[in-house]
């Protein structure tokens, strides 16, 4: 079940992290903050915290450390005080990158600092092809089959439409990893409809195998402080592989609407019965992937590409980072998170 409370961990090789003692340390804090909620267990964790602490680097204390700047967090989040939760996840950050014993999560501190701190920009990319790239990425949001008048472009899924649509001349779609795994991996009738009904299929996986017909798409400095969400890994795997191209973004409106999961053709694994996402879950995936730093990297890929109509995303790419932040907290409730499980 996505939306559930997990502790965090390093991702490298000088400790193990499934060793007994670090294990049950791990398990300990998990159980901790289900049973008695985020306010409660950051209180019993700093007291803990103490006895850990140590003149010279100790993992135990490390782990404490990271896993109680995230529950500190989350609660500021969880009381709609985002200005202090960004703080906090700033310092978080630096500590990782003062602290970290791993080179992953040493250059996902260092990205996620860059780009919230403004210094990021990508890199210039030269368009690989005499014409430039048309892509449609239909999301989430529409209420609508992809639009027809785009005939001529690229159709961009990030799920499988359940229709064929014969009036696009070439469809591709975007897999991310839970949906991998759970949906498509060990079922190869999918994965034989997949190859024949897409140009390219992608997948975001980090270590999982891959059916040779697909292709892996390689994260930027993924880790537990911020990584892409869907869209911005799309943008951006599309603005490196192809340079600058045209594009049209249908049904991303950045969970700024009460629902930004509307399109019920949009096959979304964790739809309650009724159809819907639960709130706790999408405002869990905000604070994980990082709001922030997904919405200033959206406005930066923004300016690599030629954006077609696309007026909702354009006005709301248009907003500033204070603005987009009051809507967002007013649009989805954070106060969710307060009662994790």
């Amino acid at each position: 079940m996505k939306g559930r409370f997990r502790e965090i961990c390093e991702d490298q090789f000088s400790y193990d992290n499934k060793n007994f003692k670090i294990k049950i340390l791990r398990v300990f804090i998990r159980y901790l903050v289900r049973t008695l909620g985020l306010n409660n267990s950051k209180n019993f964790l700093d007291l803990i915290y103490i006895f850990f602490k140590r003149k010279n680097f100790s993992y135990y204390e490390y782990l404490l450390k990271i896993n109680i700047f995230r529950i500190q967090y989350l609660i500021l989040l969880s009381n709609n005080n985002f200005a202090d939760a960004i703080t906090t996840k700033k310092i978080w950050a630096n500590y990782v990158k003062k602290n970290s014993i791993s080179k992953v999560n040493k250059a996902n501190s260092n990205y996620y600092l860059s780009v919230v701190n403004g210094d990021f920009n990508f890199e210039e990319v030269q368009n690989n092809n005499k014409d430039c790239k048309k892509f449609y990425i239909y999301g989430p949001g529409c209420n609508h089959p992809p639009n027809s008048v785009y005939s001529d472009f690229t159709l961009v899924n990030l799920k499988p439409f359940p229709e064929e649509l014969p009036a696009f001349k070439e469809e591709i779609i975007f897999l991310n990893s839970f949906y991998f795994l759970n949906e498509v991996a060990k079922n190869e009738e999918k994965i034989k409809y997949f190859i024949s009904r897409y140009s390219n299929v992608y997948v975001a996986c980090a270590t999982s195998e891959i059916p040779k017909e697909f292709e892996r798409i390689q994260l930027s400095d993924p880790g537990y402080l911020s990584s892409e969400m869907n869209l911005q890994r799309i943008l951006c795997f599309l603005y490196y592989k192809y340079g600058k191209y045209e594009c049209v973004i249908e049904g991303f409106n950045l969970y700024l609407d009460e629902n930004p999961y509307k399109n019920k053709d949009y096959h979304k694994l964790t739809r309650t019965k009724s159809g819907n996402i639960l709130e706790k879950e999408i405002c869990m995936s905000l604070a994980d992937h990082d709001f922030l730093f997904n919405f200033i990297l959206t406005k930066k890929l923004a300016k690599k590409i030629t954006l077609v109509e696309s007026d909702e995303f354009k006005n709301i790419i248009s907003l500033n980072t204070e603005e987009y932040l009051q809507k967002l907290f007013k649009a989805r409730n954070f106060n969710s998170l307060s009662r994790l499980t």
